[in-house]
């Protein structure tokens, strides 16, 4: 088979798939994914009939490997919405499995905490790349098939993973504690708070002067002195000491402290 024609079979495949996962009627993927899927699917649709209506360059009686410029726009767009849109469950290197790229990347690591969902997603890992190793030989459009619904189901499977991970990080005793602060003396320049945070960690707390800033819960526009920087909450107002106040970043606190370093 060409490689347009087997691109262009990769593409409707991937597409099938697509729109079978947005009508299951299961609560994942959620309403924005399932939007998603249909959007991706259409432009693998795209992607396929751009293949199939390319006419390859001939070089010394070869026939070129060339992906058109509307499928890979295409498929551009679709790792887009992919990469935007996780509930969707789709890899953001989707166009790799239609191009038939010979190394096809993983997603990245969870990095997951416990031995069990590391062990989980090894195993992911593990058969993803015998699939990927499937998909780089020239197998049948069956065998072609199978390998992709395969590879797109075990993608799904790191998806919810990685669902279970960000909610395994959120519980409170997940957490990581905030560092504790380290007081300096004001940093004349960027590249003595720069030095700081070499010296001490992230969490810097020094004093401010000249510096007022609209309160970050006011909408009055009222400009208070800051008198304090928490770097990793951002500068303290002196009037904003009550319950609601407290520690309240100003506006622009967050662009003060970066800009400084």
């Amino acid at each position: 088979m060409s490689y347009a024609a087997s691109s262009a079979h990769r593409a409707a495949t991937i597409a099938a798939i697509a729109r079978t996962r947005a009508a299951s009627p299961a609560p994942i993927p959620n309403a924005d994914g399932r939007a998603a899927l249909l959007q991706i699917a259409a432009l693998l649709d795209a992607a396929a009939d751009a293949f199939r209506a390319s006419t390859p360059a001939v070089i010394n009686g070869v026939t070129m490997d060339e992906i058109p410029a509307d499928a890979w726009f295409a498929l551009a767009d679709a790792e887009k919405i992919a990469a935007n849109t996780p509930a969707a469950g789709f890899p953001v290197t989707l166009g790799q499995y239609v191009t038939r790229r010979k190394s096809i990347d993983l997603p990245p690591s969870l990095l997951p905490g416990g031995p069990v969902l590391i062990a989980k997603e090894g195993d992911l890992f593990a058969r993803l790349l015998a699939l990927h190793a499937r998909l780089g030989a020239n197998g049948t459009d069956a065998v072609t098939t199978a390998a992709l619904e395969s590879a797109f189901a075990l993608h799904w499977s790191h998806a919810k993973l990685a669902g279970s991970e960000a909610v395994a990080a959120a519980r409170p005793a997940n957490r990581p504690a905030v560092p504790a602060a380290v007081e300096i003396a004001a940093p004349a320049t960027p590249m003595a708070l720069r030095r700081a945070h070499e010296a001490h960690g992230p969490t810097l707390i020094y004093p401010l002067s000249h510096r007022r800033l609209p309160c970050h819960v006011s909408d009055q526009g009222v400009t208070h002195t800051a008198v304090r920087m928490v770097s990793h909450l951002g500068a303290t107002i002196a009037t904003c000491d009550d319950t609601t106040h407290r520690d309240a970043a100003a506006v622009a606190a967050r662009e003060l402290h970066d800009s400084l370093g």
